[in-house]
């Protein structure tokens, strides 16, 4: 089911929450020693809230915010209808600036969202006034340079400047059958989907160096530490194990993984 549709009981039985946030959420937990509901939760970028939903019914106090009404309304149906009255899911306004107050939260998580965000000294800024002191957070997300875009699910078209060109490519990839066939584009010509993902491309995707994006996170009194290379899926590999392990071969391997691949980060904000 996509943000257009009402989240349901049926489907949100079948959810599957991000198994690394929740393991970085439990650890921070266990070493703050606190119980579930003493920990204040955003997910920033939260859609309908389906990770929101399922933090609350573990037990934590948690919260979601987005840009986009549709998802959001979509989502609270279900909060309404399992009883919670307070407003757990809120829009991020034109200003940036969320309904919570400074300091309002523990940990603070996102999704692949951060390559979404067009503003993104905004989101910071935002993100370092909500996060408590000693609060900690965990982000997820594409690599600047990863080879086949993840939303367009199209080789190298945001390596090519904005134009013509790219979206000749892009008109390429729509003829070949390449393309991530949204639902709402069911019926539409080929110039029309072409004209949709190129501006897509331009309008909802920003790409940025991992480093840049640690700068950022640092400014605002975060300390941060890049894990895409203790993620299981690589360090457990049988072929890619031992490139993680290695120290001679670890440094190389981690900047490929995160210029390359994707960027997972645990951020922690001093006192």
């Amino acid at each position: 089911m996509t943000k257009h549709g009402i989240l349901t009981e049926e489907e949100f039985k079948t959810y599957k929450p991000p198994a690394r946030a929740v393991a970085c959420l439990n650890e921070f937990m266990t070493a703050k020693g606190c119980h579930e509901s003493e920990i204040k939760v955003l997910d920033w970028g939260c859609g309908r809230g389906r990770f929101v939903l399922w933090l609350r019914e573990k037990g934590f106090n948690a919260f979601g915010v987005d840009i986009d009404a549709e998802p959001v309304e979509n989502g609270l149906t279900l909060f309404k209808a399992k009883g919670y009255k307070d407003t757990p899911l809120t829009l991020i306004p034109t200003s940036g600036r969320t309904v919570y107050a400074d300091g309002f939260f523990d940990f603070l998580m996102s999704d692949n969202v951060l390559e979404h965000v067009s503003n993104i000294q905004v989101a910071m800024d935002e993100i370092g006034r909500v996060t408590a002191a000693n609060g900690s957070g965990y982000h997820i997300f594409p690599a600047q340079w990863q080879i086949i875009e993840g939303h367009l699910f199209m080789p190298f078209v945001h390596w090519i400047p904005q134009g013509l060109f790219r979206k000749a490519v892009i008109s390429l990839f729509v003829k070949l059958g390449i393309e991530p066939k949204w639902k709402e584009l069911e019926g539409r010509s080929n110039n029309e989907k072409v004209d949709t993902y190129y501006k897509y491309s331009k309008d909802n995707i920003f790409y940025r160096r991992f480093s840049f994006v640690q700068q950022q996170f640092e400014k605002q009194g975060f300390k941060v530490t890049f894990q895409t290379i203790n993620n299981p899926a690589v360090s457990r590999n049988r072929l890619l194990g031992p490139f993680a392990r290695n120290r001679i071969t670890k440094p190389i391997f981690n900047w490929m993984l995160l210029t390359f691949k994707q960027v997972e980060m645990v951020i922690k904000k001093g006192s």
